[in-house]
């Protein structure tokens, strides 16, 4: 059977709501509605979203992780490179993923960064 993007979005949200990891599907189709016997679709003000958006509390610290679900063969919109690139530029996370195994890998990514910014002995914080 293929692997369709829906089946890998599935596979994702299971993984999440048994490892207890908030995560939600952002809608990127648009809202069908019907005019004429014929099914249309209204745009999506979220054009080129992430498709999954993941949140970790790390040392105290809502973390947001932006999922881009894909299959093997996969590629971005320009859309979804002009969503990816606004999230890198502020150093967010955000992953293109095709399997559980890229989330997993996406994930201790994120711990890893994350633990190194939040103690890295050069930051200064005081006022």
């Amino acid at each position: 059977m293929k692997q369709t993007e829906a089946h890998i979005q599935k596979a994702i949200l299971d993984y999440g709501k048994i490892k207890r990891i908030p995560m939600r599907r952002i809608n990127v189709i648009g809202t069908p509605y019907s005019a004429n016997g014929k099914t249309y679709f209204r745009p999506s003000p979220n054009v080129g979203m992430a498709d999954i958006h993941a949140e970790f509390i790390i040392g105290g610290i809502p973390v947001s992780v932006w999922l881009e679900v894909k299959t093997s063969t996969g590629k971005l919109s320009s859309h979804q490179k002009e969503f990816r690139d606004g999230v890198n530029s502020y150093d967010g996370f955000y992953f293109v993923v095709r399997s559980i195994d890229d989330v997993l890998e996406a994930f201790d990514s994120v711990f890893k960064t994350t633990y190194s910014r939040l103690f890295d002995p050069r930051l200064n914080f005081e006022r």
